[in-house]
């Protein structure tokens, strides 16, 4: 049987330990060679809405030690909005009011569809996974308070996600909407237990903190490399929000992954960019750690306590994916969640 989930299902499912577990354990595979990734594909259309794109996503990965592939697709009107002084790439609902993107798990063994699941939440935890354990081997073992920059659900995933690794004691909140920062605040401090303090500006979340994160949709830099200070441990969720000349400030630099972009597809004859094309800037990130390595203990994450340490979650992987997927798929099991539908509605017996 194949096992259809909705989001809900997912987050009842999934625990935040098991979550940070399959996750280590999948970089630990892909050290070793036992694990796969591909690099994420957008592929163009023109829309008929001003400033608008079609835009279909996939990427996909598996794990050895846990036997399965996820393939991760989205489906999407993406449109290019000006708010609050800043470029945004705004997703529309256009789907009955709501958003397409799903994540299909596979058995490695069998190569039959296991699950079928919608990718919301899942697609929020697999980056606040990622960022906690960057979190966890680079930022110093006494770290009390965190700056989050954001409201929105990646950074949601990150309050949820990133007090869970160290002894967090505060949490300052900053986003351009003060009911939306308010109001965050106070509901990730009601859930967590870890105190929610709504910030005024970006500088002042971010001021005599031990832990700094942006977690936004922005296409412009949210925090000033002139903010970090000695101690500071700074984690950024993508390219476009990051000032990178932080590269070169940071004494530490690690990131999620050497891929070094995305992989753009238009129309051919569209010589400039379509609305919502971000391409991100050509750079050489071989020489970066990936998280897989801090993890394993390749590199150092840090070897002082003066030390400011960076990790960019710069591109999303499938390998991510499948082990969020493989989390969600074998807790709803377990608790007997989502519905189960014939799997040989997706099996022919004419040869691929």
């Amino acid at each position: 049987m194949t096992l259809i989930l909705n989001n809900e299902d997912i987050q009842k499912a999934l625990s935040v330990k098991k979550c940070l577990d399959v996750m280590e354990e999948s970089y630990r595979e892909l050290a070793s060679s036992r694990a796969a990734n591909r690099p994420t594909c957008h592929t163009y259309l023109p829309h008929s809405l001003p400033q608008s794109t079609y835009s279909f996503k996939s990427v996909d990965g598996g794990i050895g030690k846990y036997g399965v592939l996820a393939l991760r697709v989205t489906s999407d009107v993406v449109q290019e909005q000006h708010i609050n002084n800043s470029v945004r790439l705004e997703k529309l609902p256009l789907a009955k009011g709501m958003f397409v993107g799903l994540v299909q798990l596979f058995s490695a063994e069998t190569g039959e569809l296991l699950a079928i699941m919608p990718d919301g939440f899942i697609q929020q935890t697999r980056v606040g996974v990622t960022s906690a354990l960057a979190m966890k081997v680079m930022a110093r073992k006494n770290s009390e308070t965190l700056g989050l920059i954001g409201s929105g659900g990646q950074a949601r995933a990150h309050y949820r996600l990133m007090t869970s690794v160290l002894p967090i004691k505060k949490v300052k909140v900053f986003s351009p909407h003060p009911e939306h920062r308010k109001a965050f605040a106070a509901e990730m401090e009601q859930e967590t237990g870890i105190s929610g303090e709504p910030a005024n500006s970006a500088e002042e979340a971010v001021r005599d903190c031990d832990v700094i994160c942006s977690a936004t949709n922005s296409s412009r830099p949210v925090i000033k490399t002139d903010w970090l200070e000695p101690g500071m441990h700074y984690n950024s969720i993508r390219e476009f929000e990051t000032d990178l000349s932080s590269l070169d400030k940071c004494d530490v630099v690690a990131i999620h992954t050497q891929f070094g972009g995305i992989f753009h597809y238009q129309p051919p004859g569209i010589v400039e960019d379509m609305p919502g094309v971000r391409r991100e800037k050509p750079r050489d990130w071989s020489h970066y750690p990936e998280i897989q390595d801090l993890l394993t203990g390749k590199v150092p994450g840090r070897t002082s306590d003066k030390q400011i340490t960076f990790f960019l979650n710069n591109i999303g992987t499938g390998v991510q994916f499948a082990a969020i997927g493989y989390c969600a798929y074998t807790a709803a099991k377990e608790k007997g969640l989502g519905k189960e539908i014939p799997t040989d509605w997706f099996l022919q017996d004419i040869k691929p």
